[in-house]
């Protein structure tokens, strides 16, 4: 063979071998690519496979938290009375500058100068706390106007008129929440956060005696009530409330002018005050009209607070005993309608002496004396002790809390720190829960009370005593929780601080077992021994885990 020859087949073969390597080459590469993407179709599947199961995983979880809380926004709290006395409604007032030693037989005033002084002589205080309950020493902490009006609404000694204009912050916020109708005739104490908080306010502007100017002030506070679902009908008639009681305010704000009309100073000062007692008395006899409407009306009268700055010691008694005389009126309309009336003071008044024009409450050298800072506190109505004299000492922040709970209402404004004295015949149970629960109350062993679907109860009207308290989740049937209470007062039992340990068998109870208190506030448990539906669920949580597992390991495997 030819060199030419040789070298040409040499090139031939070369390039076969060449051309099967790269054939060979690419047939593995694309067996390896279709091998690849064949390894890589499982995998995709997992992910939306995974995913699946955790959205479920997920909506069988909530199933048992929906079940516990189903209803609770609809139901969220029940009151009632067992009495059958709730009253519809009440008159807080409070007497500008009426210290509680010129009132109170077991007091007695003095001077700066160490003079002794004298009580005023009135009648119609002496029958409301002889029907009724007083307290003998109540503080107010700061013997000043604004304060202490913002002290008495807000139950807290740290009250302004910033923290009354809070939300929720004062009785009145309370009182709406509960669906009270919130009226207000203040001659003192009406600065603008607190009239805010009226359906309807009539005040003075000038607070002033011989320059008045009343005005009214109605607010828009909503539909009213505090469920939220009033009807029509009823905002309608709450509206033609409100409506009856403006019109006997402008009757009174057109003829205010009469009522300081006499050129006697003792009289002009105690028309002043006649006119806020009658404008109240007007408000009453509206809304005696409506029995089932709650209502209260707070009333502020400033003349004895004047009439002790301007015009001396004897004249300021005169100013109270005046006051007391016009108040009879009003006493009188409340007890016809068991309608609840509490008097008290922003704070009281000091004299330098028996026979100096002008005292005074809040600057030095009177701001510390027990006249100045003693005031009253009066309480008449139904379930209201009778016949008490209080000798606790208490503040003016307890006002508030006290005067709340004589309507069955265990809520208090939201900074309230004041505390509920032990004002009435028959108490309240408050009990609150994390979530509505099914309640039951026996005393000596005879069931008083059951009620179920609820995440807080109000029971008002229980005579003192030894009460066994039971409730049961909704939902979980054979479960109990239960504790012993003694009632003397107003009571707030706080259940999330019980752990659950009585125990439901389908036979009947383990009275053997008592519930605990918590102080870290665990929410109940269950014992592992009672099928309840939470193990229905939780099986079948487990159920779908398996067969959720199950179907992504297959996917995996093909």
């Amino acid at each position: 063979m030819s060199q030419k020859n040789q070298f040409i087949h040499k090139n031939t073969f070369l390039e076969n071998k060449t051309n099967k390597t790269n054939k060979t080459n690419k047939t593995n590469k694309t067996n390896k690519t279709n091998k690849k993407s064949k390894s890589e179709k499982p995998i995709r599947l997992i992910f939306p496979a995974l995913f699946l199961f955790v959205v479920l995983f997920l909506f069988l979880l909530a199933i048992p938290f929906a079940l516990n809380t189903a209803g609770a926004a609809a139901s969220d709290s029940y009151s009632t009375d067992l009495s059958g006395s709730a009253p519809q409604g009440g008159v807080l007032l409070i007497v500008d500058g009426m210290g509680s030693y010129y009132i109170y037989p077991e007091l007695t005033a003095g001077t700066l100068t160490n003079e002794t002084g004298n009580h005023a002589l009135v009648k119609t205080l002496p029958r409301i706390w002889g029907d009724g309950y007083r307290i003998s020493l109540m503080k107010s902490p700061h013997p000043v106007t604004e304060l202490g009006h913002s002290t008495i609404v807000a139950g807290n000694t740290a009250a302004d008129s910033e923290m009354v204009g809070y939300a929720g912050s004062t009785l009145m916020d309370v009182f709406a929440d509960e669906g009270f109708l919130c009226i207000g005739v203040m001659q003192r104490g009406d600065f603008a956060s607190m009239r805010q908080k009226f359906d309807l306010i009539l005040y003075d502007e000038t607070n002033s005696v011989n320059n008045m100017n009343f005005t009214i002030q109605r607010n828009d506070k909503g539909e009213g009530g505090g469920d939220g679902d009033n009807s029509t009908a009823e905002k309608a008639v709450r509206q033609k409330m409100i409506r009856e009681i403006e019109v006997e305010f402008e009757k009174l704000k057109n003829n205010a002018s009469s009522y300081v009309s006499s050129k006697d100073t003792g009289d002009k000062y105690a028309g002043y005050n006649r006119h806020a007692l009658d404008a109240a008395c007007a408000a009453l006899s509206v809304m005696e009209k409506y029995p089932g409407q709650k209502f209260v009306i707070v009333i502020s009268v400033g003349a004895v607070d004047s009439t002790g700055h301007y015009r001396g010691y004897y004249a300021y008694l005169d100013a109270v005993e005046r006051l007391d005389k016009d108040m009879e009126k009003l006493f009188n309309q409340c007890k016809k309608n068991n309608f609840i009336l509490a008097i008290t003071a922003d704070h009281g008044m000091s004299f330098e002496t028996l026979d100096k024009k002008g005292g005074g409450h809040s600057s030095g050298k009177y701001a510390k004396t027990k006249e100045a800072t003693n005031i009253p506190f009066i309480i008449w109505g139904p379930n209201v002790k009778s016949g008490v004299i209080d000798a606790a000492e208490t503040g003016q922040e307890d006002i508030t809390p006290t005067f709340l709970s004589l309507f069955g209402i265990g809520t208090a404004p939201r900074f309230s720190k004041g505390k509920v004295l032990p004002a009435k015949e028959k108490p309240t149970l408050t009990i609150e829960f994390s979530k509505p629960e099914n309640v039951r109350i026996l005393k000596d062993g005879t069931e008083i009370f059951t009620a179920s679907g609820y995440a807080k109860y109000s029971i008002s009207g229980l005579s003192p005593g030894n009460y066994k308290v039971m409730w049961t989740a909704q939902n979980e049937k054979y479960t109990q929780t239960e504790c012993q209470i003694f009632m003397e007062k107003d009571t707030v039992l706080n259940a999330t601080q019980y752990v659950q340990k009585s125990i439901f068998s389908k036979s009947g109870v383990d009275s053997s077992s008592e519930s605990e208190p918590n102080p870290s506030g665990t929410d109940f448990g269950w014992n592992k021994t009672v099928f309840t539906n939470k193990y229905v669920v939780a099986a079948l949580i487990l159920l779908i885990n398996l067969t959720g597992g199950v179907f992504a390991y297959r996917i995996y495997k093909k």
